[in-house]
């Protein structure tokens, strides 16, 4: 499974998300970015970099996190469309971050991979709703899943990958491994809808 996470807005949960579902996936994690979750074992490739290595094209299981592109579509991104199973775009509910959304779906939707949105980060359940509606009619009903506000990312930020893995046997953590559940069946989803379960 080639997973592809990207979007043309910094700052949407992209890292977090990316380094979670390579996490839950037991798969490689590939990204451009300067900086990687504490604690995650990430492989990463220069910024400059206009494809994706051959080593990585060719791995079983990878998730791809490419770094915010600029207005046109990163070259990285561009060669990475063509063999993920795949495409993952995290936004938040800002007008910015739903615009810099629908104009990623836009860029990749050539590229004929399938594409999910997932709205992140949410707290409000009406500005969620209205934003859902929003993307459907504009994109014309594209796979869209939620993710409330947790403090998960924060945790496993600080913890790495091995807490993410192990949460559901901590004590006091019952509230982090509902999230994590919630988070999973988001993930599942993705994986079905790029043809893996």
């Amino acid at each position: 499974m080639k997973i592809l996470f990207c979007s043309l807005k910094g700052g949407v949960g992209k890292s977090s998300l990316a380094a979670n579902l390579a996490t839950y996936i037991n798969s490689a994690y590939v990204t451009n970015d300067i900086v990687v979750p504490n604690k995650t074992k990430a492989y990463q490739i220069p910024h400059s970099t206009k494809r994706i290595p051959f080593e990585f094209q060719h791995l079983k299981n990878v998730v791809f996190d490419l770094g915010a592109m600029s207005t046109n579509i990163d070259p990285k991104v561009s060669h990475a469309a063509r063999f993920c199973n795949v495409c993952v775009i995290p936004t938040l509910m800002d007008e910015r971050s739903v615009q810099a959304t629908i104009e990623t779906y836009k860029l990749l939707e050539p590229s004929g991979i399938p594409i999910v949105i997932i709205i992140n980060n949410f707290t409000k359940q009406k500005k969620h709703d209205e934003v859902r509606e929003y993307l459907i009619e504009v994109l014309d009903y594209p796979p869209i899943y939620s993710i409330r506000t947790t403090t998960l990312f924060e945790r496993v930020a600080t913890h790495g990958e091995q807490w993410y893995k192990q949460v559901h046997q901590e004590m006091g953590e019952h509230q982090l491994n509902k999230s994590r559940r919630i988070h999973e069946r988001v993930y599942d989803a993705i994986i079905a809808y790029g043809g893996f379960l």
